[in-house]
C-alpha cells in the first residue's frame, strides 16, 4: 500500500515507520487467498522440520508435563498478547520465554512448542473475537526463528566451560535471527510485497529487542534448574511489557487517526479551494454560484449540511443540502434569525450546531436578502471558523452582485426598451439555440409582421401616443403567443414571433397572432400584413429565413398574388371540371404524384408549389379540344392529331393571362415534349425541358396507361413501369423515371391522395401546406372603436 502524494510531506521519512503507518489499516484485514497459501507452504515446511527434530526426545527422554504446558501458556501470552508493532508486523518477547524452554527442556522439542504456544495464544484473540479462525493454523510459520537455536543446542548437546557455553549460545541466538531474516523476508515479500532492504531494517531492529531480552530468560533458566517454580518470575516481566505494549499501540492508533484527520483536512481545504476557483469561472451563473459556495462552505467547515436563501429584489431561491431532520431544523432556523436580522447567528437545536450569515447585497435590482447557513453534530463553529466563512460570505456576495449586475446589462442588451419583448440580438441567440434542435420532423415557423396604418395613426396622435400604441400592441402579441413560442420586435413598427410548428392549433395561432397586431378606431385603424417560413424546411440561416419571410410579407403588401394564383387556380380547376370531369381527376392524380418525385429531386416549397400547379394546370389547353376528339374511341387522324398537340400552346396561353401563374405556364408548355427531341410543341431535347415538365411527362404517362380510356382498357402498375422503362433515355428522362420508379418502391403504387395517409406524409410538408391555407384566408375585420376612445386620441386596449 503507498500513501497518498498529497500527505507525503506529513508522513515519516523513515522507511520501518513509513512502512508501520501505511500498513496499519491493514493489519485488521480478513486472510485473503494468496496469504492462505504462502503461510499454509510455510507451516507445512516448518512442521515438516520440526516433527523429526522432536521425534527421538519425545521417544527418549522424559518430559515435565506441568513443565511444557506451563511453558506453552507462558509463550502464548508473551507471543500473542504482548505486541509492538513494528514495520508491517509486530515485535513480541518471544526470547524471554524462548530460552527457558530451549534450557529447561530438550531443546529438539522446543520447535513443537513454539508452535503450540502460538495457535493457544491465536485461538485465545479469537475467543474474544479480535481473529479469524484462520489465523490459528496461519500462526505456525511464526515459530520458524525457534528451529535454529533447537539445531545448535541438539547438535552442541552440553556443553562444557564458560566460554563453550556462551560461543553456543551465541550461535544458537544468531541462528534463531539468520532463520527469522529468511522465513520473515520471502513470506513478507511473497505477502505484501515489502522490499528486502525495509525488511532488514526491521529484522535488524526485532534482532536488537530479542538480544535484549534473552539475557532475562537465561537468568530465569538458570534460577529454575534448581526450583522449576522459578519459572513464574516470568509473569511480572510479562505484566508490565504487556501494559507498555497496549500504550504503544494506543499512542500509534492516535497518531494515525490524527495523520487520517489531517489528510482529511487537507482533502477537504483542497476541494474548498477548488470550488472558489469554480465559482470565479461560473461569475456569470447565479444558480452555479451559489451551489459552489454552498457546497464549498460544506466542506470548508466539515459541516454536515447547509442552506442558502435568496430573495428580494431577486426570484426566491432556496438551495439546502442535508438529508436528516434535525439538522434541516437547525439550518431553517439559524438562516430565518440571522436573514430577518441581517446578523450572524449560532444555535443549537438538539445537538446539532448551526451558524448563519445574512447574505444581502444591493445591485441595480434592488436590495437582495438571504442567509448562507451550514450545520454540523455535536461541534460548535469556532470564531476562527466563522471568520472563514464570513470572507467566503463576503466573496460570494460580490460575485453575486456582479452577476446581477451582469445579468440586467446582457438583459437591457436583448429586450426592446420599449415594449419588453426581446430584440433582433435576442432572436438571433433563440434561434441559434432552436436551430439545433429543429429538423424536418420538427420544424420552427418565424412569422415576420408590419404594422400597417402605423406611420398614418403616429402622424396623426404624435409619437407618444405611437409608443404606447407599440407596447400595447407588443403585450398582445407576447401573451397571444407565449404558450406556442416567443414575440420580438425586430424595431419600428416591425414585429417577430418564432413558434413550434407541430402544434394542431397552429392555425388559431397565428390568426392570434396576426389579430393581436390590430387596433382601430373612428380615425385610425392599424393591422399587420406578415409572411412565414419553415425552419429548416425552407431556410437553415436566420439571415434567410427573415429575408424569404420579408419577402412574402410585402407579396402580401403589393395586393397579394399569391392568394390570386390561387382564385385563379380554382377557378381554371372548376372550367376543367365542367368541360370534362375526367380532367380533374387525373390533373390530381398526377399533382400528387408530382408532388412525390419532386420531393426526391430535392426541390424547396415554391418550386414544389410550381410543380404541382402545373400538373394540376398541364390539361387545362384541353378545355378548347371538341369533346368528339377526346372521347374517340378510334385512331386519330393527322389533322385532329395536329389539333391536340395544340393544347400545351392554348395552356399556356390561358395561364400567362394570370401574372402570378407564368411560371407555371412555362411548364405546362413544355409538358409534352420528349427526352429524345420528338415531342411538342417545340422539340426541346434533355435537359433543355424544364424539370417540373419532366416530371409531369413521366407522372402523365404512367397515369393514363394505369386508367381506363374509351380506347382502351387499363393497364398493371407492373406492365406500366415496364413500359417507363423502356422509354427510358427516349420518351422520358432516365433520372425522372428512376426517381418515380423508387417511389413506388418506397410507398403505394399508385397517385393515392396524400391526405388520407396520415402520418406518412412529412411534417415539415405538412405545416408547410397548412400555412399556405392559413396565409389564404383573409383576417376578420375588427370592430371599430366607440367615438369617445378615439377622440381622446389614445385607442382602447384589445
Amino acid at each position: 500500500m503507498t500513501a497518498e502524494p498529497v500527505m507525503d510531506d506529513a508522513r515519516s521519512s523513515d522507511p520501518v515507520e513509513r512502512l508501520l503507518e501505511e500498513s496499519w489499516k491493514t493489519r485488521s484485514r480478513r486472510v485473503d487467498a494468496r496469504e492462505l497459501i504462502v503461510e499454509g507452504v510455510a507451516a507445512v515446511l516448518f512442521l515438516a522440520c520440526a516433527i523429526p527434530l522432536a521425534l527421538p526426545a519425545l521417544i527418549s527422554q522424559p518430559i515435565d508435563p506441568l513443565l511444557v504446558v506451563v511453558l506453552v501458556g507462558m509463550y502464548a501470552l508473551a507471543s500473542r498478547m504482548i505486541e509492538f508493532p513494528i514495520g508491517a508486523g509486530y515485535v513480541v518477547p518471544s526470547y524471554m520465554v524462548l530460552v527457558p524452554m530451549l534450557l529447561l527442556l530438550p531443546p529438539s522439542i522446543a520447535p513443537l512448542l513454539t508452535a503450540a504456544g502460538l495457535v493457544v495464544g491465536t485461538l485465545a484473540r479469537v475467543a474474544v473475537g479480535r481473529a479469524e479462525v484462520k489465523r490459528a493454523l496461519l500462526a505456525i510459520p511464526d515459530a520458524w526463528h525457534s528451529l535454529g537455536p533447537a539445531l545448535v543446542l541438539t547438535v552442541a548437546a552440553k556443553p562444557h566451560g564458560v566460554l563453550n557455553q556462551a560461543a553456543v549460545y551465541a550461535m544458537a541466538f544468531g541462528a534463531g535471527c539468520v532463520i527469522d531474516l529468511i522465513s520473515a523476508t520471502v513470506r513478507e515479500s511473497a505477502i505484501l510485497g515489502v522490499g528486502s532492504r525495509v525488511q532488514m531494517r526491521v529484522i535488524s531492529v526485532v534482532w536488537l529487542i530479542d538480544a535484549c531480552v534473552a539475557p532475562l530468560g537465561l537468568l530465569v533458566a538458570h534460577a529454575a534448574r534448581t526450583d522449576p517454580r522459578q519459572v513464574l518470575l516470568l509473569l511480572p516481566l510479562n505484566g508490565v511489557l504487556l501494559l507498555l505494549a497496549r500504550d504503544r499501540s494506543a499512542r500509534i492508533e492516535q497518531a494515525q487517526r490524527r495523520l487520517d484527520l489531517v489528510a482529511r483536512e487537507r482533502t477537504r481545504l483542497q476541494t474548498a479551494v477548488r470550488r472558489l476557483g469554480e465559482a470565479l469561472a461560473a461569475k456569470l451563473d447565479i444558480e452555479a454560484l451559489t451551489d459552489i459556495v454552498l457546497r464549498g462552505s460544506i466542506e470548508a467547515l466539515d459541516a454536515d449540511g447547509g442552506c442558502l436563501t435568496l430573495g428580494g429584489a431577486l426570484p426566491r431561491r432556496e438551495l439546502a443540502i442535508g438529508d436528516t431532520a434535525v439538522v434541516k431544523r437547525a439550518l431553517q432556523a439559524a438562516g430565518a434569525s440571522a436573514e430577518a436580522s441581517d446578523r450572524p447567528c449560532q444555535l443549537e437545536r438538539d445537538g446539532v450546531w448551526a451558524l448563519a450569515l445574512p447574505f444581502g447585497f444591493d445591485s441595480d435590482a434592488g436590495r437582495a436578502r438571504g442567509a448562507l447557513t451550514v450545520a454540523r453534530g455535536q461541534r460548535q463553529f469556532r470564531d476562527d471558523e466563522e471568520a472563514v466563512m464570513c470572507g467566503l460570505a463576503d466573496r460570494a456576495r460580490e460575485a453575486a452582485a456582479d452577476i446581477v449586475a451582469h445579468h440586467l446589462l446582457r438583459e437591457q442588451a436583448l429586450t426592446d426598451a420599449l415594449t419588453r419583448l426581446g430584440n433582433r440580438r435576442k432572436l438571433i441567440a433563440d434561434i441559434d439555440e432552436l436551430m439545433i434542435e429543429a429538423s424536418a420532423t420538427n420544424p420552427l415557423v418565424l412569422i415576420l409582421f408590419d404594422l400597417n396604418g402605423f406611420k398614418s395613426y403616429n402622424d396623426t396622435f404624435g409619437h407618444v401616443a405611437g409608443d404606447a400604441v407599440l407596447a400595447r400592441l407588443g403585450g398582445k402579441l407576447a401573451a397571444a403567443v407565449a404558450s406556442h413560442g416567443t414575440a420580438y420586435r425586430l424595431g419600428g413598427d416591425e414585429f417577430c414571433v418564432l413558434l413550434s410548428a407541430k402544434s394542431a392549433e397552429l392555425e388559431s395561432v397565428v390568426a392570434s397572432a396576426a389579430g393581436a397586431l390590430e387596433e382601430s378606431g373612428e380615425n385610425f385603424e392599424v393591422g399587420a400584413s406578415y409572411g412565414a417560413v419553415l425552419i429548416p424546411h425552407e431556410a437553415t440561416t436566420l439571415d434567410y429565413a427573415l429575408q424569404l419571410a420579408d419577402e412574402r410579407m410585402y407579396a402580401r403588401k403589393r395586393g397579394r398574388p399569391s392568394i390570386a394564383a390561387d382564385q385563379t387556380r380554382d377557378v381554371l380547376i372548376r372550367i376543367m371540371q365542367a368541360k370534362q370531369p375526367s380532367l380533374e381527376d387525373h390533373s390530381g392524380e398526377v399533382a400528387l404524384l408530382c408532388r412525390r418525385v419532386g420531393r426526391r429531386f430535392g426541390m424547396n416549397t415554391e418550386e414544389l408549389d410550381e410543380l404541382v400547379r402545373a400538373a394540376e394546370l398541364h390539361d387545362v389547353g384541353k378545355v378548347g379540344i371538341p369533346d368528339a376528339i377526346l372521347d374517340k374511341a378510334g385512331a386519330l387522324s393527322t389533322e385532329e392529331r395536329e389539333f391536340v398537340r395544340q393544347h400545351t400552346l392554348l395552356g399556356e396561353r390561358i395561364l400567362n393571362a394570370a401574372p402570378a401563374l407564368r411560371p407555371v405556364a412555362v411548364i405546362v408548355r413544355a409538358s409534352h415534349e420528349r427526352w429524345d427531341g420528338g415531342g411538342y410543341p417545340d422539340g426541346l431535347t434533355g435537359d433543355r425541358i424544364p424539370l417540373g415538365a419532366r416530371i409531369i411527362a413521366a407522372c402523365d404517362a404512367y397515369e393514363a396507361m394505369t386508367t381506363d380510356r374509351c380506347y382502351r382498357a387499363a393497364m398493371s402498375h407492373e406492365a406500366a413501369c415496364e413500359e417507363l422503362r423502356r422509354e427510358a433515355g427516349r420518351q422520358f428522362d432516365p433520372e425522372v423515371i428512376e426517381a418515380l420508379v423508387e417511389e413506388f418502391s418506397a410507398s403505394q403504387p399508385s397517385g393515392v391522395d396524400e391526405s388520407e395517409r396520415g402520418d406518412a406524409l412529412p411534417i415539415a410538408d405538412e405545416v408547410a401546406a397548412y400555412l399556405r391555407t392559413v396565409l389564404s384566408r383573409p383576417l376578420p375585420a375588427p370592430a371599430p372603436l366607440a367615438a369617445s376612445d378615439a377622440s381622446a386620441g389614445v385607442p382602447r386596449a384589445r
